[in-house]
């Protein structure tokens, strides 16, 4: 799909990112990423599952760049920015979270890595975006997940089918116990978890993003 955008840089470099929509910005369902200086793509966001790869652009200040499509005064198509983020150094296959923002942008992001080199199977990355510090219990590994940081752990250690598990968020000076339960100890296995304030609650939760094999490349077939 193409159109004109607005405020495009140089010296950019072309990449592949991954996509989950944590919430739905009200009014935002869908981006448009930049493929290249002329032309914008179209993504439907899913909350129910990580998306792509899908080609955009990382400009000379390792920023990601999503987008919104509106019309200017003189009626032409433009994509204002709804979402800016900075690459992180060193990721493989960036996965942008992504969450509803106040302010001018509709979404802020996380960038995390699925790279299997550094998620390996049978282990789980937390990403504590509450305000709170986290510690818990997955069998008899010990977590502590820091506020705003992306903790790794791996349990798969633990020799029994299930896993009893205790999360608690530090309330004070005290901690609060807020997730009691078991989990199926599976080894080949990838688990990302986001941790969070439910705004309408104002509970602490955790909730499991989907982690699903990479599709496979399909080959180009010799001439």
């Amino acid at each position: 799909m193409g159109g004109s955008l607005f405020g495009q840089k140089k010296e950019e470099t072309s990449i592949e990112v991954f996509i989950y929509a944590f919430e739905y910005a009200k009014g935002h369902q869908s981006v448009f990423l930049t493929e290249n200086k002329n032309q914008v793509k179209e993504v439907k966001l899913s909350n129910a599952n990580m998306l792509g790869p899908f080609k955009t652009t990382l400009d000379k200040n390792a920023i990601i760049t999503l987008r919104t499509q509106a019309k200017d005064k003189e009626g032409v198509t433009i994509h204002p920015a709804i979402c800016r983020a900075k690459m992180p150094p060193g990721i493989k296959q960036p996965l942008l979270i992504l969450f509803p923002a106040s302010g001018r942008l509709a979404y802020r992001a996380i960038i995390v890595d699925r790279s299997i080199d550094n998620f390996p199977k049978g282990s789980y990355k937390i990403i504590n975006v509450s305000p709170s510090d986290i510690r818990g219990l997955v069998g008899r590994t010990k977590i502590i997940a820091p506020s705003k940081k992306i903790t790794s752990f791996n349990p798969s250690g633990n020799r029994e089918d299930f896993l009893d598990v205790h999360f608690q968020y530090r309330r004070a000076s005290d901690w609060k116990t807020f997730g009691r339960t078991r989990w199926v100890n599976e080894k080949e296995k990838r688990s990302l978890l986001c941790a969070y304030l439910d705004p309408k609650t104002k509970r602490m939760k955790i909730r499991g993003i989907p982690v699903k094999p990479l599709p496979a490349r399909v080959k180009s077939k010799p001439n």
